[in-house]
């Protein structure tokens, strides 16, 4: 995740401001809850948040993806999130969780579970705009666990029942809990965020937030 970054000052909580309200990104590890300590804007108008501390460093890139919905399909605007922890030599993170959150004062009047195969999803609305919020669902992590694509091995998730209850979603955003990271293993987790007018039927915030990281990642031309 490297390219020419420019520095800014007093990193804040990152966030994304949307129609129906403010979406805050944050990162747990081992039940603290944790700033970044450096942040900086990236060409194609994203930031990266770094975090720097004793058990582990994280990275997370908030960007604009580069979207391929079929052409009758459009979104105002579509953001993702992607995090990137990894613990220290010799050192683990027991427990870490991941959050895309409401921050008070949100717009929306409604909302629904919107998930689909491989996906989690939280529709949120009001009269005059819907947005969707979305990850990777308990039952991709668990296939990336296997292919060794960044989510540790510690992550067992058997049953259906285990990997459709993993990802914590609710009124207020969504949750991704994670098991122990060993310290030579690398988490990566993503969330997106689409909004549109709300016109009935129209399913392109559902399927703007149904991407991978790399997706993600190639708004700002990172690998």
């Amino acid at each position: 995740m490297e390219q020419v970054l420019i520095k800014e000052n007093n990193p804040l909580q990152p966030q994304i401001h949307t129609p129906l309200g403010i979406i805050e990104f944050s990162l747990t590890a081992s039940d603290n809850f944790y700033h970044p300590e450096q942040s900086y804007k990236l060409k194609n108008g994203g930031s990266l948040y770094k975090y720097y501390y004793d058990s582990f460093d994280c990275e997370l890139i908030v960007c604009s993806p580069k979207l391929s919905l079929a052409l009758h399909l459009t979104v105002e605007e579509c953001w993702g999130a992607v995090f990137r922890i990894k613990p220290h030599a010799n050192t683990q993170i027991s427990t870490c969780s991941f959050s895309a959150s409401w921050k008070e004062g949100c717009s929306w009047t409604d909302y629904g579970f919107n998930t689909g195969e491989d996906l989690e999803a939280v529709e949120y609305e009001n009269q005059v705009y819907r947005l969707h919020l979305g990850t990777q669902d308990g039952d991709m992590l668990m296939a990336r666990r296997n292919q060794g694509d960044m989510i540790p091995k510690s992550l067992c998730l058997n049953s259906d029942f285990e990997k459709y209850g993993f990802i914590l979603s609710s009124d207020k955003g969504i949750k991704i809990p994670m098991t122990l990271i060993d310290s030579n293993e690398i988490c990566q987790v993503h969330f997106l965020v689409a909004w549109n007018k709300n016109i009935e039927e129209d399913v392109s915030t559902w399927l703007a937030v149904d991407q991978f990281s790399n997706e993600i990642l190639k708004g700002e031309e990172i690998l």
